[in-house]
């Protein structure tokens, strides 16, 4: 992949799977507009200068690999993500059946791990009706919803995990 020639030092590259990501300095989100999340509910909510706009269920973090409670940003947008399957070695095409679903935002990269944490949707939408743990560390959405999340966030979106 060829990167843009940096505009400042707050470029960042990185590779989720086949997930291929720049992270780059952006215009500040308009502050009324945020992300909650409820890893005890399992639910998302859209707020707008506080006030919920609509909530989502969701899945989260499996026992094994659990979300990490916290303040992030959203840092990228990314429309029909193609995933690869480290452990299986197989692509996904972009689109509803892909494992990240149709919309994939990232909030967090482990300094350890390197790991990304994001809201995506889902090709496995029993699992958010359910509000179910498991995930592998990511906040899972129907990909109806996640599309309407994407729709009103901007990269520098504040997200709330508690």
């Amino acid at each position: 992949m060829r990167l843009p020639k940096p505009l400042s030092n707050a470029f960042l590259a990185m590779s989720v799977g086949c997930i291929a990501l720049v992270f780059s300095a952006a215009p500040e989100a308009k502050a009324e507009i945020e992300i909650e999340v409820s890893l005890k509910e399992r639910y998302l909510w859209l707020k707008d200068s506080g006030n919920v706009v609509k909530r989502y269920p969701i899945a989260v973090g499996a026992p094994e690999s659990p979300m990490i409670p916290g303040v992030y940003s959203i840092l990228k947008k990314v429309k029909d993500p193609t995933y690869c399957s480290k452990s299986h070695h197989k692509a996904f095409p972009a689109g509803p059946n892909d494992p990240v679903g149709v919309r994939f935002m990232p909030y967090l990269k482990s300094a350890t791990d390197g790991k990304v944490y994001a809201v995506h949707g889902t090709a496995w939408p029993r699992w958010v009706h359910l509000r179910t743990a498991a995930s592998l560390g990511c906040i899972r959405m129907l990909n109806s919803e996640v599309i309407e999340v994407f729709n009103q966030v901007e990269v520098g979106t504040p997200i709330v995990i508690r």
